[in-house]
């Protein structure tokens, strides 16, 4: 080298700027990283909650064994209809006080409720009343009186029993053209 001549060295320059450079995109990923680790628990989480949910919605449904229909005498109309009800296979037990009965005969539409006097009241054929808890294995009969009205001969009706969770099921049904001399109608 000669004497007059300078030394120029610029690689530490370029270095640190690769270094900001890799710094940064450390940082980056890192922020990239814990923004998908966030949102991957939360969508487990959504995932968790709504597979119970379908659980529950598919497992907790009443089956319906039969649909009957009551007379005070052989001169009158129904008056009372009596639904047997019982679990679908691997449903979870079923509180019967939260259930509800939407009755509809095309003139009519009553919604009934666990007790009191304008509601169903239930009757277990099978199995034991726990404090109006439905298990598995139970026969259950649920009885209401139509509100005013009684239930002619060729009638359309649509029951429908709504549980707390769980989907809806229909007990729909069309009354006989006759009644004949019997005063309990099997309806279903």
């Amino acid at each position: 080298m000669k004497a007059n001549q300078k030394f120029v060295n610029d690689r530490a320059e370029v270095g640190v700027g690769t270094l900001i450079v890799f710094i940064a995109m450390v940082l980056v990923a890192a922020v990239a990283a814990a923004v998908l680790i966030n949102t991957t628990g939360t969508l487990q989480q959504r995932a968790q909650s709504t597979g119970k949910e379908a659980t529950q919605e598919v497992a907790s449904n009443l089956k319906v064994a039969g649909v009957y229909g009551v007379r005070n005498d052989t001169s009158h109309d129904i008056w009372t209809v009596k639904s047997q009800v019982e679990l679908s296979a691997g449903a979870l037990p079923m509180d019967l006080t939260k259930l509800i009965i939407r009755y509809s005969d095309g003139s009519t539409v009553n919604t009934y409720a666990y007790g009191g006097p304008s509601g169903f009241s239930p009757t277990w054929v099978r199995g034991t009343n726990n404090s109006g808890v439905m298990a598995s294995g139970d026969l259950v009969e649920l009885s209401f009186n139509l509100i005013s009205t009684t239930l002619p001969t060729r009638t359309s009706v649509q029951v429908v029993l709504i549980p707390e969770t769980g989907s809806p099921v229909n007990a729909d049904f069309k009354t006989p053209s006759t009644y004949g001399t019997d005063t309990t109608i099997t309806l279903r």
